[in-house]
């Protein structure tokens, strides 16, 4: 009888110690799920409905050569005297001559002559011997910009303006107050010429332009017309005449566009 309890102890034994062990690892297997260790998610990809669209990306162009509307005119009333003061005034008194053209005979409005600049400065002389200088008189300098619409009769203008008292030009530039609407005209020019390039790209690779995808404006360019005051001399010597003659030209304005299109 005493063997046959100790086999049943034996027996017995092993499963005291094996049960712990079995809730430790179930405990353990339950910790690492409740945390996501050891989770792995999984996605679908539905390959079949990504579509890799055909598309072509082409530069397009547009150009157009705009007649000035307006003219701005840099001129400037000089004198000189032995004083700044005397300098002054008389510069002061030759531009009244200025403003009585202006004002009285052209009626041009107050907002369209301005003053840009004015000083007055000594003047010297220098010594050749012993490079010393010495005061010789004043400079009184008034810098004024006159707007005008009137382009044909510029020439007429400068005549007047230097036989009152503008006894410089500094040069003459031609622009437009239209530069908004002739940019837009030459982003339409551009857009079309893109349109083009891509018809004909697609056509050759035997399919069709269907829509556009995306636009970049590269840039718009249309500056206006300078000539300086070494320009306007060089025209007036070769005109020969006894007015000033004074070419408007015309303004160029360009376009550059970048533009992606779907093909079919």
């Amino acid at each position: 009888m005493e063997n046959k309890g100790l086999i049943v102890m034996l027996m017995i034994k092993p499963k005291w110690v094996l049960v712990p062990v079995l809730a430790l690892a179930v405990g353990v297997g339950a910790l690492i799920g409740a945390n996501g260790f050891g989770k792995n998610e999984v996605h679908a990809v539905d390959n079949g409905s990504v579509v890799q669209k055909s598309t072509i990306t082409v530069s397009g162009t547009g150009k157009l050569e705009a007649a000035p509307d307006v003219a701005y005119l840099s001129v400037a009333v000089e004198a000189r005297a032995a004083t700044a003061k005397e300098a002054q005034s008389k510069n002061a008194t030759q531009f009244e001559g200025l403003k009585k053209v202006l004002f009285d005979k052209y009626k041009m409005n107050a907002k369209d002559v301005k003053t840009i600049g004015f000083y007055v400065q000594a003047e010297y002389d220098y010594s050749s011997k012993d490079g010393s200088s010495k005061i010789k008189g004043y400079l009184a300098v008034h810098n004024i910009q006159i707007t005008t619409r009137n382009l044909d009769g510029i020439g007429k203008l400068l005549d007047e303006l230097s036989a009152s008292g503008a006894n410089r030009v500094d040069g003459v530039q031609f622009n437009t107050e239209k530069q908004e609407q002739y940019e837009i005209q030459a982003l339409e020019k551009a857009m079309a010429n893109a349109k083009a390039k891509a018809s004909a790209l697609a056509k050759a690779a035997g399919k069709q332009v269907k829509e556009v995808i995306s636009i970049s404006q590269n840039g718009v360019s249309g500056g206006p017309i300078y000539y300086g005051r070494g320009e306007m001399a060089a025209s007036d010597a070769a005109a020969d005449k006894a007015e000033t003659s004074v070419q408007t030209g015309v303004i160029n304005v360009s376009a550059d566009v970048t533009v992606v299109y779907e093909m079919q």
